[in-house]
């Protein structure tokens, strides 16, 4: 393949790279697939690692807020004539 399709020494076998970052880890995947079935197969992998993940008991963690109420707040503006 790698002769068909001048492909650099990097190899044709999947690989996983990770990254961290402020707040997660970033997983990137390199594969070499057909062009059709590619989001099949993503998804596929997607729930593989889920699978595993949970099987490890790991927690993916996300923080969400909500906002419940603020006051009521005024602003004044020097020489502005209010309308």
């Amino acid at each position: 393949m790698q002769r068909r399709y001048e492909l650099p020494t990097a190899g044709t076998e999947p690989r996983v790279y990770v990254r961290l970052t402020s707040n997660w880890i970033e997983l990137t995947v390199r594969f070499l697939t057909r062009t059709h079935g590619v989001r099949e197969l993503k998804s596929a992998i997607s729930r593989d690692i889920l699978t595993e993940f949970a099987r490890a008991n790991i927690m993916i963690a996300t923080a969400t807020f909500e906002l419940v109420g603020s006051p009521m707040i005024r602003v004044d503006v020097e020489g502005r004539n209010p309308s």
